[in-house]
């Protein structure tokens, strides 16, 4: 794959995931596209979920990016992910209705089970809004499994479809 051609990275098709889930009603719906460099989403915030006098909610803009660097680092690195630690910066404000250009990458494989992510969020002009850096822990399935956090199950189906990504 090259660094300009991306391909839509596929999700669980019945994920309620708040920010990416394709079934929830009330969430994002994020959906990203990615090469071996870059995953990037664009989205627009509804305005239900205004913060104040037109802006995104900050938690809103914090879900963005922490949602961006967790599909970055599933799909950069083939592995599970928790995101372990985020720092936000807010530069401009984002805008309810807005169309978005999220955008993130791995800034540092640490090792097989740490990787340092950032992400970005552009606004509609193009303009940086706020950026983040996150901490990451890699995990294969069996890991996974141990926590008991997740229904086995799903976990071997969001397996199946990390196994997929090498395909593109």
């Amino acid at each position: 794959m090259s660094e300009n051609s991306y391909v839509e990275i596929p999700n669980m098709p019945d994920s309620n995931c708040f920010a990416c889930g394709p079934v929830n009603d009330k969430g994002l719906k994020m959906k990203f596209y990615g090469n071996d460099k870059l995953v990037y989403c664009d989205v627009s915030v509804p305005s239900y979920m205004v913060g104040w006098n037109g802006l995104a909610h900050g938690g809103i803009v914090s879900t963005l990016l922490d949602e961006s660097m967790s599909w970055g680092a599933i799909f950069l690195t083939r592995r599970m992910i928790f995101t372990k630690t985020m720092t936000v910066t807010y530069h401009k404000p984002v805008m309810v209705g807005d169309m978005l250009h999220v955008e993130s990458e791995v800034l540092e494989k640490i090792s097989d089970r740490d990787a340092v992510m950032s992400s970005k969020i552009f606004n509609s002009k193009g303009e940086l809004c706020s950026s983040a850096t996150g901490s990451f822990f890699l995990m294969d399935i069996d890991r996974v499994k141990k926590l008991g956090i997740v229904d086995e199950k799903e976990v071997d189906e969001f397996w199946e479809m990390i196994k997929s990504f090498q395909e593109f």
